[in-house]
C-alpha cells in the first residue's frame, strides 16, 4: 500500500512537471493572447519557483508583453496581464514577490505605469513584507501610487508594511489630501487592530503631522461619514463592528481615545465621535 501511495505521488510530480514545461515552451513561442495568459497564470499558481522565475523573465521583454497584450488602437492593453497578477496575489510566496520586485525597477515592463497596478497588490499579498518589498512601495509611493499603496500596506499589516505606512503619512512632500484619503480608505475598515492602532498612536503623538492629516486619523478611527468622505463610489470601506474588537484592541481604543479627548484644539466632530465611541466601549 505505501508502495503504491509513493508511486502515485512520483506519477503526480512527473505529471506537473510536465505540464509546467508545456507552459513554460508556450510562453516562448505561442502568439495567441489567450493561451500565453492561460500559460501565464497556471505557473503563477504552481508555486514552483523555478517556473515563476522563468515567468518573471518574460514579463520583463517588451516582444513577451506586447503578444500578451497587443495594442488596441494608440493605447496598449493589459487585460491578460492583469489575470496573471491575480493569480501571483492569489498564490502568494517568495518566488511571487522576487517577481514582483525584480518587474517594479525593470525599464521595460514599467514602461507603461498601469502595470504597476497589478503588480503591487500581487506584492504587498506576500507576508511578511521584506525590507526589498518595502522598498519598492518606498519609490512608487512618490511615483504616482501612494492612495494604491495605502489600503494595501495597511491590509498587509506586517511590521516593515505599517513602517512604511507610518512614513506615508508623516511624509510633508505627500500631498495632504492624498494622506487624508489615504487614512479613510485605508485606516476604517482596520480600526480594530491592535498593530494599526499602536501605528496610529505612534504617529499620533509624534507632532510631525500636519493639522488635517491628523484630523483624518483621528476621525477614521472613530468615526464613520462615507458620504463625505467617499462620495457616492460604490466600492468602499467599511468598519468593523466596535462589537467584534478583541480585548486588546479595546484598550488600544480607549487609551488612544482618552489621549486625543485631552487635545486643545481638538476639531469638535472628532471629540464627538471619540466620546460616543468610548461610551459604546465601557
Amino acid at each position: 500500500m505505501k508502495i503504491g501511495l509513493v508511486a502515485l505521488l512520483g506519477a503526480c510530480l512527473m505529471s506537473q512537471a510536465a505540464d509546467l514545461s508545456k507552459q513554460l515552451a508556450a510562453l516562448d513561442h505561442d502568439r495567441d493572447p489567450a493561451r500565453l495568459e492561460a500559460a501565464a497564470v497556471a505557473i503563477a499558481a504552481s508555486g514552483n519557483s523555478d517556473a515563476i522565475d522563468q515567468l518573471a523573465k518574460h514579463l520583463g521583454q517588451r516582444s513577451f508583453l506586447h503578444r500578451l497584450d497587443p495594442a488596441r488602437g494608440e493605447e496598449p492593453d493589459t487585460f491578460h496581464l492583469s489575470h496573471i497578477f491575480r493569480a501571483l496575489e492569489e498564490h502568494p510566496t517568495a518566488a511571487s514577490e522576487s517577481l514582483c520586485v525584480s518587474l517594479a525597477s525593470n525599464a521595460e515592463f514599467a514602461s507603461l505605469p498601469a502595470r504597476l497596478n497589478f503588480l503591487l497588490p500581487a506584492l504587498a499579498a506576500v507576508r511578511p513584507t521584506s525590507q526589498a518589498a518595502a522598498d519598492v512601495f518606498r519609490q512608487t509611493s512618490h511615483s504616482g501610487f501612494v492612495e494604491v499603496n495605502g489600503p494595501l500596506l495597511a491590509e498587509n499589516g506586517s511590521p516593515r508594511a505599517l513602517e512604511v505606512l507610518e512614513e506615508i503619512f508623516a511624509d510633508q512632500t505627500i500631498d495632504a489630501e492624498q494622506r487624508v484619503s489615504i487614512a479613510h480608505w485605508s485606516l476604517l475598515p482596520l480600526r480594530t487592530n491592535p498593530d494599526i492602532l499602536a501605528m496610529c498612536s505612534r504617529l499620533l503623538a509624534s507632532g510631525n503631522l500636519s493639522g488635517e492629516v491628523r484630523t483624518a486619523i483621528e476621525e477614521s478611527l472613530f468615526d464613520y461619514q462615507p458620504k463625505r468622505w467617499f462620495s457616492v463610489q460604490r466600492a468602499q470601506p467599511r468598519p468593523p463592528a466596535w462589537t467584534s474588537a478583541t480585548p486588546a484592541a479595546k484598550d488600544g481604543l480607549r487609551s488612544l481615545g482618552n489621549t486625543i479627548l485631552h487635545q486643545p484644539d481638538l476639531a469638535p466632530g472628532v471629540r464627538t465621535a471619540v466620546q460616543s465611541t468610548l461610551d459604546q466601549l465601557r
